[in-house]
């Protein structure tokens, strides 16, 4: 515990010499008008839902909530921790997990939002297994799946009582970040994003990452359908519809917030700054840290998330410094 404290000591201040801040300038750049085309791939399904929900916790200003929504067919239910002010009538956020965990890192993050006076929903992943032996649009299956259950999520939070349709914003980390990307696009329910530690063209995300796991599966499909490097990224590009970068076009520049880490080997950092240009150089902080540290860069970059969002959505702060106080724990 001591080492972490150290450590967590060293790359706070790390942070506070390095970090900076960009601000957009010159003229919006608007979002393209999004085709029908993509509109109908992405569209929700209309079968029945039915809904469990579950109180969890209790706080003398929010309640946190376990839902369950279960959709007729045979798909996997989606699973959503809901944090519900007290009082209604607030934005929501709508936050998407990384790819290793459903409630590390949003987690604190979701109870900041709703200490701010927020409705924050994480929607938590599906888990499909990848199989190097199965065909190459298993990736865009699972990525258009994340996506529509987000968006199938959305409808279910958006007819509760108190949440505010009209003030919808989105956030979330790696993985996450990249759904939050596509989202900003083909969702025009969501008004702002926050997109961490997110970049693209995909294919180019997985051919380069060294994390492990993408690593395996890079080279386990590549023996089993005898491709070269070159021709699985050839063939991946093509696969791939759900890309942040090849939807860019339909997202408004001044409607994002980017948190960019300079020595990114996850998702590579010449990545990142592709999705950063391609969206039109939105606001961002830039961070001389890498994937994993960039965590522990969360607390201090989310009081710009915050500010970002309560200015997006004129909401005045309802619990006065807590970010403040949040940012620096």
């Amino acid at each position: 515990m001591k080492r972490l404290e150290i450590f967590a000591g060293i790359t706070a201040l790390i942070v506070a010499t390095g970090c900076s801040s960009y601000t957009a300038s010159g003229s919006a750049r608007a979002a393209l008008p999004l085709p029908a085309e993509i509109q109908k791939y992405y569209e929700c399904s209309t079968n029945e839902v039915t809904a469990t929900v579950t109180t969890v916790e209790r706080h003398p200003t929010y309640s946190v909530k376990k839902v369950t929504l279960s959709i007729a067919g045979d798909r996997e239910p989606i699973h959503i921790e809901w944090f519900t002010p007290n009082t209604p009538g607030h934005p929501l956020i709508l936050i998407s997990p990384i790819r290793g965990s459903d409630t590390l890192v949003v987690d604190s993050c979701a109870r900041a939002f709703v200490g701010d006076g927020f409705y924050a929903a994480i929607v938590k992943r599906a888990h499909p297994v990848f199989c190097p032996d199965g065909p190459l649009t298993q990736v865009e299956d699972s990525l258009h799946d994340a996506v529509v259950r987000h968006r199938e999520a959305l409808n279910w939070l958006l007819a509760q009582p108190g949440v505010n349709p009209d003030r919808v914003g989105a956030f979330g980390v790696s993985y996450g970040g990249i759904i939050t990307a596509v989202l900003a696009a083909v969702e025009p329910r969501v008004k702002v994003s926050v997109i961490d530690l997110a970049g693209g063209p995909l294919a180019g995300v997985m051919r380069s990452s060294e994390e492990d796991s993408l690593r395996r599966d890079w080279a386990h499909y590549r023996e089993s359908h005898d491709l070269t490097s070159r021709e699985l990224y050839e063939a991946l590009s093509d696969t791939i519809r759900t890309d942040p970068v090849k939807l860019a076009p339909y997202v408004a520049r001044d409607r994002v917030l980017m948190l960019i880490a300079r020595f990114d080997s996850s998702v590579p950092t010449r990545y990142q700054m592709k999705l950063w240009k391609a969206l039109g150089k939105p606001c961002a902080d830039f961070v001389p840290l890498g994937h994993y540290t960039s965590i522990l860069a969360l607390p201090a970059h989310r009081l710009n998330v915050m500010h970002f969002f309560e200015d997006n959505f004129d909401q005045p702060s309802a619990a006065g410094t807590t970010a403040a106080v949040q940012a620096k724990n």
